[in-house]
């Protein structure tokens, strides 16, 4: 059976799903999700790029902010600082960020680290330890962040928590409800809607905007909840990096996104109607950074900063790592090309954002070198 014919098969026996089910069926299926099949859907010619397909400078700017991290941290210089990544696609930030670390901190005091991977996908793993190298000696796996042994350090994302399957709920005249998918008589998947039923989901949309137009659909990613309550498990002290594409709260509900943010990518392409071909799309959601600012809060972690991507990289001695990397900087360079992905407007400089949380360290302590330019915490 296709992923198709096996969620229309569930659906003729149990009823419609939640949009929600269906996304996680969708990308995470054991045998036909868009993220458990053997190939990786990103780089090059692939479905989707991040920033560390783009250009290796991206890793190596972050591990510059990795490392002042430590110094904020209550362990000894000749300890290590662990560093845990999550969403780690590839494999190429973790190699891109332990190569930096090693070439360009290996004789500085505290330089030190371990580095964990979390990932349960074992065709993923295989992916990113081919691509890690000779790198690949310095990482551990574990597949859930409750193997995580307690420590002390930082959790890096990016571009993971636009993957979480998310509610999808819907204003009208008489009320919000929930989008469930179904399938008619010509077996195609198509929107319902039901009542919202979800005690969680009933009181997040009660602090939603009442001037809303109609109809106004959204998202709520309950998932981000319980992923910040997980990083607080085994962290006892440190940061979270996470950098996505998203919006602060007034920006996630205004009045003229009255489709919410839910796409679908094929072949770097947008795919409007994500009820169809699952598990060969990939489908999104723009993250809501103050929901993960709020229920950060809730797991004892503060906000310490957040900015677009161009302006943190920007704080992060962007240009002499440049040169350390690939020499003088030639501005008609392919390097160049690369980095303007990273940093231009009509690249990803302004559409993905970068949060830093931390636990365990008082805020009025930190001074981040990726916020020295632009740190928008109000907004949130």
């Amino acid at each position: 059976m296709s992923l198709t014919e096996i969620i229309a098969s569930k659906i003729k026996q149990s009823g419609p799903i939640s949009f929600k089910e269906y996304m996680a069926t969708a990308l995470y299926h054991p045998k036909y999700g868009y993220y458990t099949r053997s190939s990786f859907p990103a780089g090059g010619n692939a479905d989707f790029v991040t920033s560390p397909h783009a250009c290796r400078l991206f890793g190596a700017v972050l591990a510059n902010q990795l490392f002042e991290f430590k110094k904020y941290l209550d362990i000894s210089p000749d300890s290590p600082f662990t560093i845990v990544e999550m969403g780690a696609g590839a494999g190429y930030l973790a190699a891109d960020v332990i190569r930096y670390l090693e070439e360009a901190y290996l004789d500085t005091p505290g330089s030190s680290y371990r580095y964990f991977i979390v990932e349960p996908i074992p065709e993923t793993r295989k992916i990113q330890s081919s691509n890690l190298g000779q790198y690949a000696q310095s990482v551990s796996w574990v597949n859930t962040l409750e193997e995580l042994p307690a420590y002390t350090g930082c959790l890096i994302s990016n571009e993971l928590l636009d993957s979480f399957p998310v509610h999808v709920v819907q204003k009208e005249s008489n009320g919000w409800f929930e989008l469930y998918v179904d399938v008619n008589a010509d077996n195609q998947f198509i929107e319902v809607f039901n009542p919202i039923d979800n005690a969680f989901l009933k009181k997040y949309v009660n602090l939603l905007p009442a001037d809303l137009p109609l109809p106004y659909r959204t998202e709520v990613n309950t998932e981000i909840k319980k992923w910040i309550s997980d990083v607080s498990a085994s962290m006892v002290q440190g940061f979270v990096l996470t950098i996505d594409y998203g919006y602060t709260w007034n920006e996630y509900f205004a009045p003229h996104r009255n489709r919410g943010t839910v796409l679908g990518y094929q072949s770097q392409k947008v795919i409007d109607n994500v009820l169809q071909l699952p598990g060969q799309i990939d489908i999104t959601a723009h993250v809501n950074f103050s929901d993960l600012v709020r229920w950060g809060s809730e797991f004892m972690f503060s906000v310490t900063g957040y900015a677009p991507q161009y302006a943190f990289l920007g704080g992060l001695d962007f240009e002499n790592t440049f040169k350390r990397i690939y020499g003088e900087i030639n501005p008609f360079s392919p390097e160049m090309g690369a980095v303007k992905m990273l940093i231009m407007p009509q690249g990803m400089g302004e559409s993905h954002k970068v949060l830093v949380q931390s636990k365990g360290i008082s805020s009025s302590k930190i001074n981040l070198s990726g916020f020295s330019f632009v740190n928008h915490l109000k907004a949130l």
